[in-house]
C-alpha cells in the first residue's frame, strides 16, 4: 500500500520553536493532523526539539483521521560548544537522557525498535551533524533526510546524497514543518505492507517509497529565514531570562515554569 509520509515535523508544542517561546511555531499538533488529513497524509512523525513531547491522545486522534502518528523527538548532540540535531523516531520520553553519539550508540542497541534519521547533515556548523560525523557513526542511521531547504542555485543537499549513495543508505525527503502550508510540497510516497511503525520502517530500510519535493525560490527562502530570525528576536526579547537560563545552564525540562 502506497503511504503519503513526513517524517520531520514541528508545533507550538514544541519546547525549543513553540509560540509560547521562540514564536517560530504556531499551530498545534491537532491542527496539523487536520491539515494532513486534507492532503491525504497517512504516516507522520511528531519530533519535537529536546522534549518528548508525544501523548496518547495525540496518536488515538491521527488514528481517528486514518492517520499512524509515530512518536519522536529532534535531540540535540553535544560536540565542543555546538548542538548537532538528529532524528529518532519510535522512542520514549528515556531518549531525552541522550546527549552524545556515544551514548545514542549504546541507546540504539537497547532499543532496537527505534528509527534514526541525520536531519540537513550538511547544513552548517551549528545544528547540523556534519559530514564527517555523519561518515563517522553512519552505522547509527537508518536513513538521511532530503531537507526541503533548497533551491536551484542554493542546495546544501548534495553532500548528504553522496553519502548516502556511498553507503547505500535511504535518503528521504521531509518538510521539516515549521509553516503548515510547507507540509505539502516536501515528502515520501512509501509502498509499506500495512499502516504500522515497523511495515514504515522496513519499506523506508528496502529504499521502498519516491520522494515528492521540489525547487525552491530562492528570494523565498531568504525571506523564510528572515521572518524566522526576527521571530526568534522577538521571543528572546519577551522572554530574556528563559532564555538563558535555556541555553546556558540546558534547563530545558523546567524552563516553561521557570
Amino acid at each position: 500500500m502506497k503511504l503519503k509520509t513526513n517524517l520531520h515535523l514541528h508545533t507550538k508544542e514544541d519546547p525549543l520553536d513553540g509560540e509560547d517561546w521562540k514564536k517560530i511555531v504556531t499551530y498545534s499538533i491537532y491542527e496539523l493532523i487536520d491539515y494532513a488529513h486534507k492532503l491525504d497524509f497517512k504516516v507522520l512523525a511528531f519530533t519535537s526539539h529536546l522534549k518528548f513531547v508525544y501523548k496518547k491522545e495525540y496518536g488515538e486522534y491521527a488514528k481517528s483521521k486514518g492517520l499512524l502518528l509515530i512518536p519522536g523527538i529532534e535531540i540535540e548532540l553535544k560536540e565542543i560548544f555546538f548542538e548537532k540535531h538528529v532524528l529518532v523516531l519510535n522512542c520514549d520520553k528515556s531518549v531525552e537522557k541522550i546527549k552524545t553519539f556515544k551514548e545514542l550508540v549504546e541507546y540504539k542497541k537497547n532499543h532496537p525498535e527505534i528509527f534514526i534519521i541525520a536531519p540537513h547533515p550538511d547544513f552548517g556548523f551549528i545544528y547540523s551533524i556534519g559530514l564527517k560525523n555523519l561518515r563517522k557513526y553512519i552505522d547509527l542511521f537508518d536513513a538521511i533526510e532530503y531537507s526541503w531547504f533548497y533551491s536551484k542555485i542554493f542546495n546544501l543537499n548534495k553532500g548528504g546524497e553522496s553519502v548516502a549513495r556511498e553507503f547505500k543508505k535511504p535518503f528521504i525527503a521531509t518538510s521539516d514543518t515549521h509553516v503548515l502550508g510547507n507540509l505539502k510540497y516536501d515528502y515520501a510516497v512509501i509502498e509499506a505492507d500495512d499502516l504500522s511503525i515497523q511495515s514504515v520502517f522496513k519499506a523506508i530500510r528496502e529504499s521502498r517509497f519516491t520522494n515528492v519535493t521540489e525547487e525552491k525560490d530562492t528570494i523565498d527562502l531568504i525571506k523564510y529565514q528572515l521572518k524566522t530570525n526576527l521571530r526568534m528576536v522577538r521571543g528572546y526579547l519577551e522572554n530574556p531570562v528563559k532564555h538563558f537560563l535555556f541555553k546556558i545552564y540546558g534547563l530545558s525540562k523546567n524552563w516553561k515554569s521557570g
